[in-house]
């Protein structure tokens, strides 16, 4: 409860019912002396018809006499009073709506900073990827791969379908089934000659021997990104279960804190509720007064 409300509040006093049906009697009281009081006024005034005999005249409104005079003061003080103990009941009574409002409208989030608890929702961590396994490669290793990358992109630029040593390879093979070939017609016609400038087994023969290396450097490398791609497995699969664990143990502390609020929420409106509105000294005349009133 705010430090403001509690001023009003007791395990004695007045129930906020009983409170406000004083506070309607003090209110009729008003009324009451403000209706006498509306009409306050000094000169009596008659009326008299231009010659009726002496003292014929009518009197259409009576100004107060010393005794009425004298009531005015009661009755404005008895006004003064009434709407003092109806401030302090009203007061009291929109303290405590305020107050169980509170309680009502009051989120879990507010509950646990109130009482300094924490139950913060866990962040899920983010899954690696290759470039995080690599990362933690030493130098020795991320040159190894860079460099088994680089000797296979080079040799299959050379040996691929249309790479330049296949070309060459497969223009020797034509050079040996066609010999010669032509070119233009008749007396200008050219005759080309086509000869292996080398054994066509030794072409060959590099030719697999870069196949074997390609193969053998992407299958280095090939174990290194399986390597990697493990590794990342096994990371991820770690982090999985570190959420998982984490996100069980919030819950768990979740459901028990949420159900301390939640009686906590019970408890305190009940608390509230029961709480009695105090009537201080000063306001303990009237508060007689209108018990009086309400016999």
């Amino acid at each position: 409860m705010k430090k403001v409300n509690e001023v009003f509040f007791d395990k004695h006093g007045l129930t906020s019912t009983s409170a406000n049906h004083l506070a309607n009697i003090a209110q009729e009281k008003i009324v009451s002396n403000e209706a006498k009081l509306k009409n306050l006024n000094f000169v009596t005034t008659t009326v008299d018809i231009v010659g009726s005999p002496a003292d014929s005249g009518k009197v259409i409104n009576k100004g107060y006499d010393e005794a009425q005079l004298d009531e005015v003061s009661s009755l404005i003080a008895e006004i003064a009073d009434m709407n003092a103990f109806c401030a302090w009941i009203r007061e009291a009574i929109r303290a405590k709506d305020t107050e169980l409002d509170n309680i009502t409208n009051m989120s879990y989030e507010e509950w646990l900073e109130m009482n300094g608890l924490e139950n913060k929702r866990p962040t899920p961590e983010d899954d690696v990827t290759t470039d995080d396994i690599k990362a933690e490669m030493s130098i020795k290793e991320r040159n190894d791969y860079f460099h088994l990358e680089a000797i296979a992109a080079t040799i299959g630029k050379y040996i691929h379908k249309d790479g330049i040593y296949s070309a060459a390879r497969k223009e020797l093979h034509n050079s040996l089934m066609k010999p010669f070939s032509t070119e233009g017609s008749g007396k200008e016609t050219l005759i080309y000659q086509h000869t292996p400038s080398i054994d066509q087994q030794k072409v060959e023969d590099l030719f697999f021997e870069l196949q074997k290396w390609h193969r053998a450097t992407e299958a280095s490398l090939n174990q290194i990104k399986y390597d990697i791609k493990q590794k990342m497995a096994q990371k991820n699969l770690e982090i999985s279960q570190k959420n998982r664990n984490e996100m069980e143990e919030y819950n768990i502390k979740f459901r028990e804190l949420n159900s301390q609020f939640k009686d906590w929420k019970i408890k305190e409106r009940m608390r509230i509720s029961q709480l009695k509105i105090v009537i201080p000294t000063k306001l303990q005349p009237i508060y007689d007064n209108l018990c009086e009133l309400e016999k």
